[in-house]
């Protein structure tokens, strides 16, 4: 399953639908226009460092809901 994942067809499909969207920077802060650069980069070490379970996700960023905003939802 993560070798579809990381199949660079898929990647590219990913960065291009971010792109589309406008995406913004993620928790590391890195813009979007600097993304490719660093993905071409580091493709091969991010592929096997997935592949071999030493990638170590970075934690998302959230919001939280208290009760009285969840009931008008």
């Amino acid at each position: 399953m993560i070798e579809q994942v990381i199949n660079r067809q898929n990647m590219m499909r990913a960065f291009k639908q971010v792109r589309q969207n406008r995406g913004s920077a993620g928790v590391d802060g890195m813009p979007v226009k600097e993304l490719y650069d660093y993905l071409t980069k580091n493709r091969e070490s991010i592929e096997q460092s997935l592949l071999n379970g030493t990638y170590l996700p970075q934690p998302i960023l959230g919001v939280e809901l208290s009760e009285a905003n969840h009931e008008h939802i």
